[in-house]
């Protein structure tokens, strides 16, 4: 008799295979719960570089090097200090620094934030074209740094020269002596005049606000255009308002135009100082000639003030020159176009981030 060998029932056996399936169906369709997403998103490695206003085009330098249009996204090789170029149409090229510490901290600025404060006035004080040159304004600082050694060195050679005539008794050195002292004090009063400007000129220059650092996000901002920003700019210095508005080259110009017809001026006042000297001095020996020196005396009168009255028209139309420049540059600071167009694409950054092992160069586009 054989065995009774019964076959399973059909659905003792499927049922444990349908079950495997649904649950396998169903961890991938059901959403994972919301922190379990947070952890899965969250890298805190990454660092957001974000900007006010937003899409502006954003700089940084240091051991690394990125350019793009924000908000731009660093990987965890970014650390340490980076200075910082921020600009944007409507919107002054604003600089500054960032500093990013270990992934977890939180940025800071090391750079001066806007607005007037002891440090930026006292950095300011420093040898005029110091100040600019220091923080990244080649043009403008070599410009004034120009201006201010030529000036102080006018004032040094001046002082000499007054000291050692000074010392001599006769009255040609003395009246010498006269004139370097004259020329010495305006040479001072230019020099102090480009010492001001450039201490102006760095404390009015546009520069990067911190609006937002986090761990993991970091947002700055660039001072938004304004005609009346602009212009009262150039009031203060020649070209700062033209600087101010990204006409850069037009700033330069300003400023170098002020300074080197100011420079003229001066030269031509000492120049004329000195025939007013000598026109003095051939008036006094005419007085005191005798009549057989009446007519070589009067001769030297003669010749010394034809001299004076061109040396007197020539100064006038120098000193006409440079009010009519400092005039043109206001009158340029309120038509100078305060919005430049943006960039072709603004979806594109360009990264070359550097590390002790490799170069590397990276290009990221935001679709």
């Amino acid at each position: 008799m054989k065995p009774d060998v019964r076959k399973p029932a059909l659905h003792a056996t499927l049922a444990p295979r349908f079950a495997a399936a649904f649950l396998a169906v169903a961890a991938v369709l059901l959403p994972t719960p919301v922190r379990a997403q947070e952890a899965l998103s969250a890298d805190p490695t990454e660092m957001t570089v974000l900007s006010s206003p937003p899409d502006a085009r954003v700089i940084l330098r240091g051991s690394s090097e990125v350019g793009g249009f924000s908000p731009l996204d660093l990987g965890p090789q970014w650390f340490g200090r980076y200075s910082v170029t921020i600009d944007a149409p409507g919107y002054a090229t604003a600089r500054g620094a960032l500093s990013f510490p270990q992934r977890g901290l939180r940025p800071t600025s090391p750079s001066e934030p806007p607005g007037i404060s002891g440090a930026l006035l006292l950095r300011s004080l420093n040898f005029p074209g110091l100040p600019d040159l220091l923080s990244g304004n080649m043009e403008r600082g070599a410009g004034l740094l120009l201006a201010g050694a030529g000036g102080a060195g006018a004032v040094l050679r001046d002082h000499l020269e007054y000291r050692s005539n000074l010392k001599k008794p006769d009255v040609e050195s003395q009246d010498r002596a006269y004139d370097f002292h004259y020329a010495r004090g305006r040479w001072a009063l230019y020099t102090g005049a480009v010492w001001g400007m450039s201490a102006l000129d760095y404390i009015l220059r546009p520069r990067m606000q911190l609006l937002e650092s986090t761990p993991t996000r970091v947002t700055i901002g660039a001072p938004k255009l304004t005609r009346a920003g602009v212009m009262w700019r150039s009031v203060l210095v020649p070209g700062a308002g033209q600087e101010y508005a990204n006409q850069r080259v037009r700033g330069i110009l300003w400023l170098g135009a002020t300074l080197v017809s100011g420079a003229a001026y001066f030269t031509a006042d000492e120049s004329h100082h000195r025939i007013l000297t000598k026109l003095g001095r051939a008036e006094a020996l005419l007085a005191t000639a005798s009549p057989a020196e009446i007519t070589d005396r009067q001769a030297d009168v003669d010749h010394f003030s034809s001299r004076e009255e061109t040396s007197k028209k020539l100064l006038h139309g120098l000193g006409l020159g440079t009010v009519g420049i400092y005039v043109a540059n206001i009158v340029d600071a309120g038509i100078v176009q305060l919005g430049r167009p943006s960039g072709a694409n603004r979806k594109f950054s360009l990264a070359a981030p550097v590390n002790p092992h490799r170069l590397e160069i990276a290009l990221t586009h935001r679709f």
